[in-house]
């Protein structure tokens, strides 16, 4: 009857016996010792507790090496009490004696933490031990299993004046070979190279091994070294590299919390608890500096590369509604999208806001997304053409040489639209072959052969037929017979001789060629920036 209500005690309150089953299930094992420093209570009184609740088959214990004397008991939970603070049961029976010292070795770390951590500017804020604190993730592709990584406990520290921090505890008591050890070490390397702390800790928590002497300690640490110049990988993000450290003060763990005990592969001082976290408070810092700087680069990459494609696309004024519109924005995104971003940074992120909308809504619903700073590039076009009109007849040496490319500017300015940067492109740089140089080479001998024809055709014509024509009229046949003409550059093609010979463009501006009897749609250059100047001094707000 007496266990019965002690039971139900139990259940229907979280007093210190219950809290008792609380800490056993958080660490595993502890001694009575331990429960008396966690609970802050006499441990006669701690004593008298568990055994209540050893007698109501809730708790077991053991003395590991010896089952009498005055070493200490070491406690676990049975299934019943598992079952009262879970609602799931343990496996019953009793553990090794390795697990059993192994587990309260553990604990007595954590013990060590909340007590003198603070005195060190070490504040506990969370432990997880054995199971709990596991580490599974996904190795990046279908086909690969879970990995896992097991350290003996996770620790969760806020340090003094700082923020918060995180660790990987290992405790070993010589029971461990360097080889298991070393295993350890590569699974947290591969942890820390899938980025699977990500998201769950603040950056790549420290691997810390508390073991036995300091010789062994600086053992796991020449192997630990070794590894990491092996499998080194390239990190960008400070709170992605890895730590890796280990002291022999496993027996006395309260020391390991405060004094420069810790090892590491790359240096030969140690280092005390504090300042190891430390440098992860600090990458931690420069992690988000380095992610705010990444994001910057990464977004600045895709808003060049969206203006990049959007330049290109030959429907993009049927996207904007609006041929000016489209051709103002050609020219301020021209070959440089970087220097659109940075000269006018609110439209072209207007702009950017756009394209990304645009793929999730319907041509008439982006029209109407984009009418605002449409409508602004829309009164911008006349001042862009205005400019790209004067720039062009003022380039009194390109005009004399009368090259292709000054052809097709004029020829796009004249229709009143605006050229694109490639066009202008040649008004920056010295002229190369005048139109009178490119002519005599496309002719080659044609003029030869065309005085040769005119000469024999004239030689036989009779008296009569010559009353009524002229040479020139025989050479105009010919040519109405044997030329081309560019309709973008006004260049003149001998027609190929051989019939197997197919000529259909310029070789200067790649339009396709006419034959000579069309010759009057190709307007000549003087046409064109007579078009041009009609356009600047009659029209010139309209472009």
């Amino acid at each position: 009857m007496a266990d019965r209500a002690f039971l139900t005690r139990l259940r229907s309150s979280d007093g210190p016996s219950f809290h008792l089953l609380v800490l056993l299930d958080q660490h595993r094992v502890m001694t009575t010792g331990q429960l008396a420093r966690a609970t802050g209570t006499p441990e006669r009184t701690v004593r008298y507790r568990l055994d209540r609740l050893r007698t109501a088959h809730l708790v077991d214990c053991v003395r590991p090496g010896r089952e009498s004397g005055s070493a200490p008991q070491h406690w676990w939970l049975r299934p019943a009490g598992a079952r009262l603070v879970t609602g799931a049961a343990v496996a019953e029976g009793r553990p090794s004696g390795l697990f059993v010292a192994h587990a309260a070795a553990i604990s007595e770390v954590w013990l060590a933490l909340t007590e003198h951590g603070p005195a060190a500017g070490i504040e506990a804020e969370g432990w997880l031990a054995d199971r709990a604190g596991w580490q599974e993730w996904d190795g990046g592709t279908y086909w690969t299993r879970r990995n896992r990584l097991t350290p003996d406990a996770v620790a969760r520290v806020r340090m003094s004046g700082s923020g918060s921090a995180a660790a990987f505890v290992e405790v070993d008591l010589a029971s461990m070979t360097q080889t298991m050890l070393r295993q350890k070490v590569a699974r947290y390397l591969q942890y820390a190279a899938d980025r699977a702390w990500d998201g769950v800790y603040p950056h790549c928590p420290p691997l810390l091994l508390l073991t036995t002497t300091p010789t062994r300690a600086a053992t796991f640490v020449r192997a630990a070294g070794r590894l990491l110049d092996q499998q080194r990988f390239a990190v960008e993000d400070p709170a992605a590299a890895v730590v890796v450290a280990a002291c022999g003060l496993v027996r006395q763990p309260a020391r390991a919390i405060t004094e420069p005990c810790w090892m590491l592969p790359e240096t030969s001082t140690e280092l005390t608890l504090a300042e190891l976290l430390a440098e992860r408070l600090d990458a931690q810092a420069a992690s988000q500096a380095w992610h705010a700087h990444h994001t910057t680069v990464f977004q600045r990459r895709e808003d060049i590369e969206a203006l990049r494609d959007l330049r290109s696309s030959d429907s993009l004024a049927n996207q904007l509604g609006s041929e000016r519109a489209a051709e103002v924005l050609r020219v301020l995104v021209g070959s440089d999208p970087a220097a659109f971003l940075d000269a006018e940074p609110d439209l072209a992120g207007r702009v950017v806001s756009w394209v990304r909308q645009r793929r999730r809504v319907g041509r008439f619903e982006a029209q109407n997304f984009a009418r605002a700073w449409v409508t602004v590039l829309e009164g911008r076009h006349a001042a862009l053409w205005s400019g790209q009109a004067r720039r062009l007849l003022a380039a009194r040496d390109h005009l004399a040489a009368g090259g292709p490319g000054v052809y097709q500017l004029a020829e796009s300015l004249a229709s009143g639209q605006l050229a694109d940067e490639d066009d202008l492109a040649i008004l920056s740089a010295p002229p190369t072959d005048s139109h009178e140089q490119l002519q005599r080479a496309a002719f080659g001998d044609y003029l030869v052969r065309r005085q040769a024809a005119v000469d024999s055709t004239w030689r036989a014509l009779s008296r009569r037929a010559r009353r009524t024509t002229t040479p020139r009229d025989v050479a105009d046949r010919f040519d109405e017979e044997h030329l081309l003409i560019c309709p973008g550059c006004t260049i003149l093609y001998p027609r190929p001789v051989s019939s197997q010979m197919f000529l259909e463009r310029c070789d200067h501006c790649d339009r396709t060629l006419l034959d000579w009897a069309e010759r009057a749609t190709a307007t000549s250059l003087t046409q064109r920036l007579g078009a041009v100047r009609y356009r600047l001094d009659e029209r010139p707000e309209s472009g």
